[in-house]
């Protein structure tokens, strides 16, 4: 989710990730007839990890992050719909429960075309509580590994956080869409506050996956601002009802979370009754976009909380 919030240099001859070329695509085809593009990554015979974004991002972006994961997992990375490689949905299509039936097709889809297997679901932000609502009404995944997953603000009232949502969902409103070039996006980001800990080449990166061309030449970003907004709305509503929802789940699940100390932490931590139902951790000094500020740190929470339940 793209949020505003000590300035990064950026500069245009950073070097560049590059995401590789899948080893195999698949077009899942949606209730709505909407076209959702999975990707396979990684070693196929290992354990199979499904893995999606935050809201105004892309799966591509965190490549840093699910790269060291490939050697030893089966990752199935897809975007959100209206975000990275779909195109544009309806507005009225961009909801929870859509998004929840979504990922309930999207692994049907990659059952029927790569072999059934277990899944496991590691998912950040709006897509955190997608997966949860997911679980809650068909039980797909083994295991969830929900980065940030915002459930409730420490001590917050239903106020405060309706104040938080409005806060964000104008400030996504307001978004810059067109940009001449890449770079512009991506040097406007490395002057602001909130993307100050993601590396500039991390930063190039963001732009590459959240931009597509447009018609009559530059750029655009992939997910409108107006869509961005509406997700944002729905992600703080089910965000009151998420706790809920985690006391009907038996599997294992691992909360990781932004520093509650950090101003632009876009919704940090949990409340304590909710820790309590959580393997819950934290990372010193990182942001709501914490797998692009210390995807190491990222992964090996992930492996050794995996390996702790002899699923990796």
């Amino acid at each position: 989710m793209i949020c505003d919030g000590m300035a990064t240099r950026y500069s245009s001859t950073v070097d560049k990730w590059r995401v590789p070329a899948p080893t195999a695509i698949l077009k899942a085809v949606m209730a709505d007839a909407t076209i959702i593009t999975v990707r396979r990554h990684g070693n196929p015979n290992g354990p199979r990890m499904v893995f999606s974004h935050g809201c105004g991002l892309a799966a591509d972006l965190y490549y840093p992050y699910w790269s060291l994961l490939a050697d030893r997992f089966d990752l199935c990375i897809f975007d959100l719909r209206s975000h990275g490689w779909n195109q544009v949905s309806p507005i009225e299509s961009l909801n929870i429960a859509t998004l929840a039936a979504d990922n309930q097709t999207i692994i049907e889809a990659i059952s029927t075309n790569w072999g059934p297997k277990p899944c496991l679901g590691v998912f950040h932000s709006l897509s955190a509580v997608m997966a949860l609502t997911h679980q809650r009404h068909k039980p797909d995944f083994t295991s969830l590994v929900l980065f940030d997953p915002g459930l409730k603000l420490p001590g917050g009232t239903t106020q405060h956080l309706d104040e938080v949502c409005q806060k964000h969902a104008k400030r996504a409103r307001r978004r810059q869409r067109h940009f001449a070039s890449r770079h512009e996006l991506a040097e406007m980001l490395g002057q602001t506050p909130a993307y100050s800990l993601i590396p500039p080449k991390t930063l190039s990166l963001l732009a590459d996956a959240t931009l597509r061309p447009a018609t009559g030449g530059g750029y655009e970003l992939r997910c409108p601002p107006k869509q961005e907004s509406q997700l944002v709305e729905w992600y703080f509503g089910f965000a009151m009802q998420a706790s809920h929802m985690i006391d009907s789940l038996d599997i294992p699940i691992k909360a990781i979370s932004s520093d509650p100390t950090i101003q632009s932490s876009f919704l940090p931590g949990l409340d304590l009754n909710t820790l309590a139902r959580f393997n819950y951790d934290f990372i010193p000094g990182k942001t709501h976009f914490l797998q692009l500020e210390g995807p190491e740190e990222c992964a090996t929470l992930t492996i050794e909380f995996l390996e702790r339940h002899h699923l990796a």
